[in-house]
């Protein structure tokens, strides 16, 4: 399954929650929504950057209160304790009453049924008008039933409905927003030697950017200037700064610690890494996963479900010389009737999933991949880069020549080194740095890749032609080492190896925390490398892994991994998303670790980007949280549909009743999909 780029094309968003649109877009005057809630409370309340907001909650709150007054002289009648010749004032006040709350509040309702395709807004406006429209009629006559409560009570009971649906809505789209925020809206410019405040959008590539203490960084790039600590948990969900230096990057929406930092610009505006992770979760949110599917053609088949047994239940009622009950049998049907707990909870539940993974800097690329991730039984893990540092750990310096000291052959091959940018150039610098040995100058380098590397050291007022690496390849020089995932380094002059330097691949420091858990969750581990088996088998032991694949090529992991989905295992790849790019696009899930800063290339559809094994099992532990919320979800949709519906057509609910069973319900599907806004992290 290959991620593609389509999914970080920018969607239309609905202009209530935020959240993408994937369906025809439900329109009102220029302004589009997702869904007929965030239509209706957009309508009804306004959105929050409107500055007629609280004039619409007034409204709204003023329409409330005569209903609610309605049901108190409605309540009176029910009693009987209103006597018999002041019952007529009483329907004529509440008619009074109900006409501009009808006014109110059916207007977005009305609005929302004219618009579209047939939904819920529909059936009450229907039962509301008809329920008005009797009473009405009744109160002229001075004769039958009034139901000016029932009329009036069902567009509140059902607005206040659809104002928690919009609401839980909006707390997927506003875990993202988070993210949004993040970015300052202005930064510190260097012109002419001075630092001018422009707008972030007046950036661009090549801009120095003075960043002081406490502020957040405006930009991705690279520090030109100074030494500070940085706060990337918006990326990485490690809440510990972490040391930042001239030549190392930086990315914008983190937080510069006590150092000033002068930034070189390499992304800003759009292109910088938080904008873009954004607007994949956007893209990810427009891939359904399979029960969102179904649930979306659950809550289409069953609107029709319901007009059908609302119209069978005025017809046996008005058979049966009862159509008064009919009436309200039917109209009870179209009030608690909720279909939004299976059409609107179960794409709210992945959506809130996925919004979750991307606070603690983890891109899931949509619906079907979270879903997955949740079945997954068998993952693959390459090694190198992966299950370890990628960063060689020098384990011991052997010396042959008895006119030489370890820190003087040291010295030497640092001073040769310097001019490398080999990972075990960079583990030699350290080391000689660690033992505060002073270094020489190279001249005349030349490096062979996969051989070794030569060139003239002067040190101390010696010169000498100095080889590193000898002259066979790097793989006969680990071989020569003897030692099971070890890797060794000769260094010679005049002829001769003056020593020997040897090198293990360090593990990461949460490996073997990652693959226990992965245990836990019954998930084995197998160690996919192209690597040879005696240094795969090493790594293996240190992390707890049994099952090994190895050595094998690109098109041996590929056959792998293909061989385990033939046997029907539901298969997740860890790799580093390039070079592992063939086995992660083949597996159910592919997991990229990457710093995101080749996050559009990335084959995985997962990337996780604060290089943390231990976020692995923490998402499949999201993923399976998920799917049993939507379980839930499904199972509370379909049994509590089948009683009410039931119990409406035998006569058995008032219309009220209903209408506060349909909120009830409503308000229980939300509440139990919101529970994945507050899943723990990875101390659990």
């Amino acid at each position: 399954m290959s991620a593609t780029t389509a999914t970080e094309i920018s969607p239309q968003v609905c202009a209530h929650c935020g959240l993408p649109i994937r369906q025809s877009p439900v329109q009102t005057g220029g302004a589009i929504f997702c869904c007929y809630a965030c239509r209706l409370i957009a309508g009804v309340i306004g959105s929050r950057d409107e500055g007629d907001h609280a004039w619409n909650l007034l409204r709204l709150g003023f329409g409330a209160l005569l209903a609610m007054n309605i049901m108190m002289l409605s309540l009176l009648l029910y009693s009987g304790s209103v006597e018999t010749e002041v019952i007529p004032l009483f329907r004529w006040v509440m008619l009074a009453l109900a006409m501009p709350a009808m006014a109110i509040l059916l207007y977005p309702l009305v609005m929302g049924a004219l618009q579209g395709r047939p939904g819920l807004d529909l059936l009450i406006v229907a039962g509301s008008v008809t329920a008005f429209t009797v009473s009405t009629i009744n109160t002229v006559r001075a004769a039958g039933q009034v139901y000016f409560d029932t009329a009036t009570m069902l567009p509140v009971l059902v607005t206040f409905g659809k104002i928690m649906e919009a609401t839980a809505k909006r707390k997927a789209a506003d875990l993202l927003h988070a993210m949004e925020s993040l970015l300052p809206a202005s930064a510190l410019k260097i012109e002419t030697g001075t630092a001018v405040e422009v707008a972030i959008e007046q950036l661009h590539t090549g801009d120095l950017v003075l960043i002081r203490p406490g502020e957040r960084i405006a930009v991705d790039g690279l520090i030109h200037e100074g030494n500070s600590t940085v706060e990337e948990a918006a990326f990485t969900g490690e809440p510990l700064p972490v040391c930042r230096g001239p030549g190392e990057r930086v990315l914008a929406g983190t937080v510069n610690g006590q150092g000033s930092l002068l930034v070189k610009t390499e992304q800003a505006g759009k292109e910088v890494l938080l904008q873009r992770i954004v607007t994949m979760i956007q893209g990810a949110w427009q891939n359904p996963s399979p029960a969102e599917r179904i649930a979306e053609r659950a809550a289409g088949m069953f609107i029709v479900l319901v007009g059908l047994v609302a119209l069978a239940s005025l017809i046996l009622w008005t058979l049966a010389d009862n159509p008064l009950q009919g009436f309200l049998s039917a109209l009870s049907v179209l009030v608690v009737a909720c279909p939004c707990t299976m059409g609107i909870a179960t794409p709210l539940a992945t959506s809130l999933a996925i919004a979750r993974a991307a606070t603690a800097g983890i891109v899931v690329r949509g619906g079907e991949t979270m879903e997955q991730l949740g079945r997954t039984d068998l993952i693959f893990f390459d090694k190198t880069g992966t299950l370890t540092t990628n960063q060689p750990v020098l384990r011991e310096i052997i010396v042959f020549d008895p006119q030489l000291t370890e820190d003087r052959l040291l010295a030497l091959l640092a001073t040769l080194e310097s001019a490398s940018k080999h990972p075990l150039a960079r583990t030699i610098s350290a080391e000689a740095a660690r033992r505060g040995l002073e270094l020489g100058s190279p001249a005349g380098i030349n490096i062979y890749p996969g051989q070794g590397i030569d060139g003239l050291v002067k040190l101390n007022g010696e010169s000498r032609m100095i080889t590193a690496g000898a002259s066979a390849s790097f793989r006969q020089t680990v071989d020569s080492a003897g030692g099971e995932g070890l890797m060794a380094m000769d260094v010679a002059w005049d002829g001769h190896i003056r020593g020997r330097l040897v090198f293990e691949d360090g593990i990461r420091s949460d490996a073997v925390a990652t693959v226990q858990k992965l245990d836990t969750l019954g998930i084995p581990s197998v160690i996919l490398s192209g690597d040879r088996l005696q240094v795969a088998s090493a790594i293996a032991a240190q992390a707890g892994i049994r099952t090994i694949e190895a050595p094998r090529n690109p098109v041996e992991k590929l056959a792998v991994v293909e061989q385990a989905l033939d046997a029907g295992r539901k298969v997740a790849v860890v790799g580093d998303g390039v070079n592992d790019a063939a086995p992660l696009a083949a597996a159910q899930v592919g997991i990229a670790l990457g710093s995101g800063l080749d996050l559009a290339r990335q084959a995985g559809n997962v990337v996780i980007l604060s290089d943390r094994l231990t976020q692995i099992p923490w998402l499949i532990g999201l993923s399976r949280q998920t799917r049993r919320i939507i379980g839930q979800n499904f199972a509370w949709s379909f049994g509590y549909n089948a009683i009410a519906l039931g119990a409406a057509a035998a006569g058995l609910l008032h219309p009220l009743l209903a209408a506060i069973a349909m909120v009830v319900s409503s308000l229980t599907v939300l509440a139990n999909s919101l529970r994945i806004s507050s899943f723990p992290g990875e101390e659990m």
